[in-house]
């Protein structure tokens, strides 16, 4: 079960490294995207895992929030609030 409050005590860098892991980013791609490297992206998800209460990348995906697409030019079929 994720603490309390967990995702407001994630720094700036753990946030970062938490959304590229829950869309389903390798260690290795998190760090050529945020050019760090493979040991600090495995150190910062340890200690987000840790942070949130979780045991898995999995249930970090499961937890994250379905986000938009990144470009904002693909619409959402269910979305009806521009119809």
């Amino acid at each position: 079960m994720p603490e309390e409050g967990g995702l407001y005590r994630l720094s700036l860098s753990e946030t970062r490294v938490a959304r590229l892991v829950a869309d389903g980013l390798s260690d290795e791609e998190v760090a050529e995207r945020l050019q760090i490297s493979v040991v600090t992206v495995s150190a910062e998800l340890a200690e987000v895992l840790r942070k949130l209460g979780l045991r898995s990348r999995t249930e970090l995906a499961l937890l994250a929030p379905e986000r938009a697409p990144a470009h904002g030019s693909e619409g959402n079929a269910n979305d009806v609030s521009n119809q």
